[in-house]
């Protein structure tokens, strides 16, 4: 554990990762309409949304707990 840092709750690295996914998928597709991201490809977005999709299926089915 890094210096200067208290216990971690279960499953905060999940819910982190499983925030990220969400909000960098809804950021790529909500922002689709300017220019530069018109040209990101369709199988990418798609791509970042089922990343998103299997991160919060596996912080429903399967939370991390404590080691």
């Amino acid at each position: 554990m890094a210096q200067g840092q208290g216990p971690r709750r279960p499953g905060s690295e999940q819910r982190r990762r499983c925030a990220i996914a969400v909000g960098l998928a809804l950021l790529v597709w909500g922002l689709r309409w300017l220019w530069p991201l018109q040209f990101v490809p369709g199988w990418l977005v798609a791509g970042l949304l089922a990343w998103a999709l299997l991160e919060v299926a596996a912080l429903l089915l399967a939370p991390r707990r404590w080691r």
